[in-house]
């Protein structure tokens, strides 16, 4: 059987050197939209000038409101970003070390084994944020303090000893969240305006209130795309919880967000380089919140949530920064290649792998094995009692299922499917920001 898969053609692959025209790369996200592939906005900064800037679609599909680059959305993890670097302020403004338990701030917390450093590495080891969501009250605001409750009163096991293991889980940051109000006696909000987003002019961001109906009616509403129907996935009602989400901005806030860390406005300069260094053994993140796979200089986070996707990068020796952001449920294939092709197109003037693989039924047992990839790299899936992981340079991580072919690794941010060559061989396709990586499985380890 021939390999399943059909190639979304956006341009042809040309010979050219490097040059500052978008008009073509413009084009593309045109085509790119009125497939229905992209809605949102897009800007694009090198060398203090701007490369690109632009909105796509609609915000509000019932009304019809055009999704400019001012336009705030639901941004989620992005919020991660600025409660690590908030933290690292707080830390060296107060001379806390992150090594310090947290329950030495919050003497109610009721594991002395976890620090600070485990709750921004993701290392601590607490239960998952699901504990809470299946066992708090429905229909009432559910807070910070909400989270920091079930701990305090139910004492769940922790998974694994703290610093030992890596899991992704937005209950850390709302934790962090709330030592940075109980050190500097102001709201979490009120810190950041202070500290960060007033410095830097973002205007058009805003921590989401509690309930929908006292949204703003200007910001983006999430939506998912399924054929020809548009159908809305938005954000939830009764949220009051923040630090790991929830601050809502615009492309032009995180474009100034992203800039802000090539041009080091915010934070010492020496000490911002060693922050964006610092980086735990067990993933891809540094201590500020960053994924740093290439230790190139270069850096990138996203956000998923609903029917919005974030996505900002930089390259602090180029001096480049991209930031997009989707509404409506932006397809997996094209998270990590948006941004790689962009890249692409600014170095070379080429684009060359826009791909959208087709669906392909498998089991767990189908996909365990060995990979072969270049330069000598084997990515193995593993069953780690009944949880698949992805093991690439000895760094296991929890691999999620998506859909029929789609899985996520967090810790290193790589989307990953499946094909089956015309002698019903299986070949992995490991996809990032940087690269799209491809393998056959070892042979006789075939089904």
């Amino acid at each position: 059987m021939k390999a399943c898969i059909y190639s979304l053609i956006i341009l042809l692959a040309i010979s050219c050197q490097k040059n500052n025209d978008t008009t073509y790369l413009e084009q593309q996200l045109e085509q790119l939209h009125a497939k229905r592939l992209f809605n949102g906005a897009i800007i694009v900064n090198e060398n203090d000038s701007v490369v690109l800037s632009r909105g796509f679609g609609y915000a509000n599909f019932e009304r019809q409101n055009p999704f400019d680059t001012n336009t705030p959305m639901d941004t989620g993890s992005i919020t991660k970003t600025f409660t690590a670097l908030a933290m690292i302020m707080l830390a060296d403004l107060n001379e806390i070390d992150l090594n310090t338990p947290y329950q030495n701030f919050i003497p109610e917390f009721p594991y002395s084994s976890i620090t600070i450093g485990h709750l921004m590495e993701h290392t601590s080891g607490i239960v998952s944020d699901e504990y809470v969501f299946a066992r708090a009250e429905k229909s009432t605001p559910l807070t910070n303090r909400t989270f920091l409750d079930f701990l305090v009163n139910d004492e769940p096991n922790l998974e694994f000893p703290p610093g030992s293991e890596f899991m992704y889980n937005g209950f850390n940051h709302r934790l962090l969240a709330l030592l940075i109000e109980s050190i500097t006696d102001i709201s979490y909000q009120e810190f950041i305006r202070k500290k960060i987003t007033e410095p830097l002019g973002l205007e058009d961001w805003f921590l989401r209130p509690t309930r929908l109906d006292d949204f703003p009616n200007d910001r983006a509403f999430g939506y998912s795309i399924k054929e020809d129907s548009v159908q809305a996935s938005d954000s939830e009602d009764f949220e009051a919880f923040y630090g790991d989400c929830n601050l809502f901005f615009s492309a032009e806030d995180l474009s100034k967000w992203s800039r802000s860390f090539i041009s080091k406005a915010l934070y010492p300069s020496h000490k911002l380089t060693q922050a964006l260094h610092t980086k735990s053994s067990l993933s891809e993140f540094n201590i500020l919140h960053w994924y740093n796979p290439v230790n190139q200089g270069k850096y990138h986070f996203t956000g998923d949530w609903k029917g919005f996707y974030t996505m900002v990068y930089f390259d602090i020796k180029k001096k480049r920064s991209i930031v997009h952001l989707s509404n409506t449920n932006m397809a997996h294939w094209l998270r990590p290649s948006l941004v790689r092709n962009i890249n692409q197109y600014l170095d070379s003037g080429r684009i060359s792998d826009w791909e959208q693989p087709v669906p392909l039924e498998l089991a767990n047992e189908d996909i365990i094995g060995n990979y072969n990839l270049k330069n000598n790299q084997i990515a193995r899936i593993i069953d780690n009692n009944g949880e698949l992981k992805i093991d690439i340079n000895n760094k296991p991580m929890g691999l999620f299922k998506l859909d029929s072919n789609f899985y996520y690794a967090p810790g290193i941010d790589l989307w990953i499917w499946f094909l089956k060559d015309e002698k019903d061989g299986l070949s992995i396709h490991c996809s990032s920001i940087y690269e799209l990586k491809e393998g056959s499985k070892s042979s006789g380890q075939q089904r």
